[in-house]
């Protein structure tokens, strides 16, 4: 607002300063002054500005003859009428003060092709092709601006969706990584109390389990730190736990006093990397809670097929209910959501005596035997 004041003070300047004055009557003077006023609210108001300006160079023409600063702030208000304004709008006021402001000239002249008549419309054709010009780029910026602030946000939402996805699968790694071992610990260090004063050998046998649980949820804890500090390229060549190591869990979990049975039928498929690992965290998680919260007897079965693996977990319910049901805790929830991101699925339900876990996840299918040439 502070440069339009500035405009209307240097065409009222030049209006002033003007030397055909005196040969105006007093009241054009006054109009004109009026409609450069005006142009003070030519952002702002940009309507009024138009029709206070047009109004003043039609008034003062009628009255005697306007002056050029009143015809300058006529053509400024038509421009910032579609500069500034509604786009719809300013354009029919802008015609509508072109044709008031012509007619009213072609009267004062009385002659239609005068070229009073031509050159003031033609100014205000041009004030408007102006206005339009300004108008387009001023558009263009701002959804230029609006295009970059919405990609802006979209980045922002997925950066969250990522750290929140990482996230929940840290604590899905940190809840299997941790509790296995946990369980292991606590089940061989109350062995060990029991048997410390009358089997000093199983006792210590016990402590030894205490320790190498112990031993292995550092290794895992460093190993996914390590993990963490890596490059994507690092990532993907770093070993992760998986079916290969099956068999030293299934001795760590038999070492806690599990008496398991395992069938295994089918032929071994290959796993994508992260089913692979799936595969491992899922039978982890379940033989865990058999030996929480069962009466000391598991089964896992592992059918291998064509383009699924079905991985089975039951056991027997402990006589006295315990609390804290893995169907209650966090260990399900993250085994269900670690599963379906992988393309798999969870049943896990009770009929009362047996808990039965049962997952199922997909195998990649086999390398195509490449044709002989030649061959029959």
């Amino acid at each position: 607002m502070l440069r339009d004041g500035v405009l209307a003070a240097v065409l009222l300047a030049l209006v002033l300063v003007d030397g055909r004055n005196d040969d105006r009557p007093a009241g054009v003077l006054v109009v004109i002054v009026v409609g450069i006023a005006a142009l003070v609210w030519r952002r702002t108001l940009p309507l009024l500005a138009l029709g206070v300006t047009g109004s003043a160079l039609c008034l003062a023409t009628v009255l005697g003859g306007a002056a050029s600063g009143g015809l300058a702030a006529s053509l400024i208000g038509v421009y910032s009428a579609i500069a500034w304004g509604r786009r719809f709008a300013g354009t029919m006021a802008a015609l509508v003060e072109i044709v008031a402001v012509a007619v009213v000239v072609a009267v004062q002249t009385g002659d239609w092709a005068d070229g009073d008549v031509l050159g003031v419309s033609a100014l205000l054709a041009i004030a408007v092709a102006a206005g339009f010009a300004v108008e387009s780029r001023r558009s263009a910026i701002r959804e230029a601006s609006d295009r970059a602030e919405r990609a802006e946000q979209t980045r922002e939402l997925e950066a969250a969706r990522r750290v929140a996805e990482e996230r929940l699968r840290i604590a899905r790694e940190l809840h299997d990584v941790l509790g296995h071992h946990v369980a292991v610990i606590g089940v061989q260090a109350g062995v060990a109390e029991m048997l410390l004063a009358t089997d000093t050998d199983a006792a210590r046998t016990a402590l030894v389990h205490v320790q190498d649980a112990a031993e292995s949820v550092l290794s895992e804890l460093g190993a996914l730190v390590e993990v963490l500090r890596e490059t994507d390229d690092d990532l993907r060549a770093a070993p992760a736990q998986g079916m290969s190591v099956l068999d030293r869990l299934l001795d760590d979990v038999r070492s806690t006093g599990l008496a398991l049975d395992v069938h295994v039928s089918g032929e071994e498929q290959p796993l994508a990397p992260v089913v692979d690992l799936t595969a491992f965290r899922v039978i982890q998680e379940a033989l865990t809670n058999a030996h929480k919260h069962g009466s000391g007897r598991a089964q896992l079965l592992l059918a291998w097929t064509s383009p699924s693996l079905t991985i089975e977990i039951t056991n027997p319910l402990a006589a006295t209910p315990q609390v804290g049901r893995p169907d209650g805790g966090h260990g399900l929830v993250g085994m269900r959501e670690r599963v379906a991101s992988v393309g798999g699925a969870v049943l896990a339900a009770s009929d009362g005596t047996v808990y039965r876990v049962s997952v199922v996840l997909p195998t990649l299918p086999p390398p195509a035997t490449p044709a002989v040439i030649g061959a029959p």
